[in-house]
């Protein structure tokens, strides 16, 4: 389990006391379960892309193995794909990750991967999937500011974006207020804690708790947000 979190204890912890381990991390032991995949086909995929000096696929890469499955890297699915693959850092997939990870996906084609692009944006859909992509992109955005223990506001945002439209009902507000009245970085308590608040809060936010354990920006956005819809009222 520790290696499918890019051996971070405190990931790993936090997705084992919330969810347990994943079904699809018992059965990757098992080569028997895997689906059958050609390694040279595989590889002839990886090679497709990849760096000529070094062994991955960089950014230069990335963006045509995007336009290759005519899938923007905006689209939650790269993101998604990014986790399926365990990739350890934002726009580029080491030759383990990707030959490991799409044996497991069973695709061994531009093709094939590109028909389960519909099935990885549903995993977003899972809840359990869903809040282990959460977990994993802090880490993942993360992994382009080396060096910091905090996630940079604007990357933040822009994540934040990405995997919480049509979940957070308050997405909106949270951006614009996190731009108007905030220049701090996000620690990781903080982007672990929201995805509790989105999932309790309601609409007027009467189901917040003042004497939770809320990290302040959270505090400081439920006062601010109060006020503006009261205004609008």
């Amino acid at each position: 389990m520790l290696e499918a979190f890019s051996w971070n204890l405190e990931l790993a912890m936090d997705s084992f006391f919330n969810d347990g381990i994943p079904d699809d991390m018992e059965e990757d032991d098992d080569d028997e379960l895997l689906p059958s995949v050609g390694l040279q086909e595989l590889s002839g995929f990886f090679e497709k892309y990849k760096d000529p000096k070094e062994d991955k696929i960089d950014v230069e890469g990335m963006q045509r193995f995007c336009d290759d499955l005519e899938c923007d890297p905006s689209d939650i699915a790269m993101l998604v794909l990014a986790w399926r693959l365990d990739a350890n850092a934002m726009c580029e997939f080491q030759r383990r990750e990707f030959m490991d990870g799409c044996r497991k996906l069973g695709c061994e084609s531009l093709a094939q991967l590109k028909q389960r692009l519909p099935a990885l944006r549903r995993e977003m859909d899972d809840a359990k999937s869903f809040r282990s992509i959460y977990l994993y992109a802090f880490e993942y955005a993360r992994s382009s500011e080396p060096g910091q223990k905090s996630l940079a506001l604007e990357t933040a945002i822009e994540m934040w974006k990405l995997l919480l439209v049509g979940k957070f009902q308050h997405l909106e507000l949270w951006s614009e207020y996190l731009a108007k009245e905030t220049t701090h970085a996000i620690p990781r308590d903080t982007w672990m804690l929201l995805i509790d608040f989105v999932q309790m809060i309601n609409v007027d936010f009467s189901s917040y708790d003042d004497d939770g354990a809320w990290p302040v920006l959270i505090d400081d956005f439920v006062t601010w947000a109060k006020e503006r819809l009261q205004k609008k009222s």
